[in-house]
């Protein structure tokens, strides 16, 4: 018979941070559906995947495991998704694909993390400074902040995840093999 255990939100607890890669990927999936679908649904869907994904990023950013240089790999995190956030528009699948994933091992080498867990935070750290800009924007324009899905493919929100999370798998290969 199966047990089921709590799930305990700790750095030494490797399934703390993969359940906040699924969230990630659930809100990404929500999102994406949202896109598809259009009209009203996507209007109670939008924010329900948006926060999914703001609640998602907190449980990744307090149970990412140790890594050897965090202060590094939080500053590579933080100015990536800062800068992501803020020139790169969720428009094009190739382009997001490439910046996500160069982003995502940056950090894992960053941190020296050995897991690629760390690769997520781009994303993670994304959609807030996306969604702080859209209403920066919106203040100064007087008008409405956006609660319609982006203006892109269903697949975009997902890609920039799993880009990340494989560059992010593939670099922590590289740490590991450089011990």
């Amino acid at each position: 018979m199966m047990t089921l255990r709590p799930l305990r939100l700790s750095r030494n607890e490797p399934g703390s941070w993969r359940m906040a890669a699924a969230g990630l990927i659930l809100s990404a999936a929500i999102v994406g559906l949202a896109i598809v679908l259009g009209g009203t649904t996507a209007r109670l869907l939008n924010p329900i995947g948006a926060v999914l994904w703001l609640v998602s990023a907190v449980l990744l950013g307090v149970s990412l495991p140790r890594s050897e240089r965090q202060m590094l790999g939080w500053t590579a995190a933080v100015a990536s998704g800062v800068i992501l956030g803020a020139l790169v528009r969720p428009s094009g699948l190739i382009e997001i694909i490439v910046w996500f994933a160069l982003a995502g091992a940056v950090i894992v080498f960053a941190a020296a993390d050995r897991v690629g867990a760390w690769a997520l935070l781009v994303p993670a750290i994304y959609l807030p400074v996306h969604l702080l800009i859209g209403i920066g924007r919106a203040i100064l324009r007087n008008g409405g902040v956006r609660t319609d899905p982006p203006p892109t493919a269903a697949i975009v929100p997902l890609a920039m995840l799993l880009a990340a999370a494989a560059a992010g798998a593939m670099a922590a290969k590289v740490v590991r093999r450089g011990r």
